[in-house]
């Protein structure tokens, strides 16, 4: 009898989960929306004219009938520009019968693509299907990323920030080129502080993913209670602009140490 009373049991659970899964289903409107994610990064890359993003859209279930959906563009938040900037290539996609979607392919163009971040912000439309109340902005970030080369590393410089203050803002660094391909120095021939100005130098060597470490080929004789100090330090360059930030510089000796300095140079 346990038995029974048990199947007869689990049996009408069984056909209440299926009543409740029923009920579940949506036949509603199929409303628009951004499926995949509501956000996106993207870097376009030195000497390659162009980058392609994809960007993907749905409706809650398939249509009845085909559809025509729109990406458009917010100018009134976006920093970049179309037709300038990016180009949307097929910015009218149709959804078949069935389907539950698409996707839309945007092109960022490298000629006016620069380091700082710029913004599209995307919006969908459709004269046939409703907007979701959800996820109806995508906002597209990209920046410019340039090869490794060690080249834009040389000649006159500008001290933007100099925490230590051997310099001043708007004074002149001068950067020479090697020994190693990959190394640049910072010469000292200004630095009012030191007495070997004229043979001291910081070291950098740089890695091809902007990451540089640095150390003074021979310690800066300040002189006086000072007297020389090592320097070591780490920070980034930019392969675009040629900018330095240097932003963990340490100097140590015998008469203490001085740490976590920062060192901010831009190319003149």
């Amino acid at each position: 009898m346990k038995k029974i009373a048990f199947l007869i049991l689990a049996s009408f659970i069984f056909l209440l989960n299926s009543c409740k899964d029923e009920a579940e289903v949506y036949d509603g409107q199929p409303f628009l929306h951004f499926n995949k994610g509501t956000s996106g990064e993207a870097v376009v890359r030195q000497n390659t004219g162009s980058t392609t993003v994809t960007i993907d859209f749905g409706t809650i279930q398939a249509l009845s009938g085909a559809a025509q959906v729109k990406l458009v563009v917010d100018n009134t938040v976006s920093t970049a520009v179309q037709g300038t900037d990016f180009q949307i290539l097929n910015p009218e996609v149709t959804v078949n019968a069935g389907q539950i979607g698409g996707q839309f392919q945007v092109k960022l163009l490298e000629a006016t693509a620069t380091v700082e971040p710029k913004v599209i912000v995307f919006k969908l439309q459709s004269s046939s299907i409703a907007n979701a109340t959800f996820d109806q902005t995508y906002i597209l970030r990209y920046t410019k990323a340039c090869e490794f080369s060690i080249t834009p590393f040389s000649g006159n410089y500008t001290v933007v920030t100099d925490t230590w203050a051997d310099y001043e803002p708007g004074d002149t660094v001068v950067l020479q080129q090697g020994p190693l391909p990959n190394q640049f120095k910072i010469l000292a021939s200004n630095n009012p502080y030191i007495t070997n100005f004229s043979t001291a130098y910081m070291l950098v060597t740089v890695n091809t993913d902007g990451s540089i470490a640095v150390a003074s080929n021979e310690p800066f004789n300040y002189g006086g209670s000072t007297g020389t100090l090592n320097i070591t330090g780490s920070g980034t360059v930019n392969f675009c602009t040629g900018a330095i930030n240097i932003n963990d510089l340490d100097f140590q000796g015998a008469a203490g140490s001085a740490l976590n300095n920062q060192f901010v140079l831009i190319k003149n």
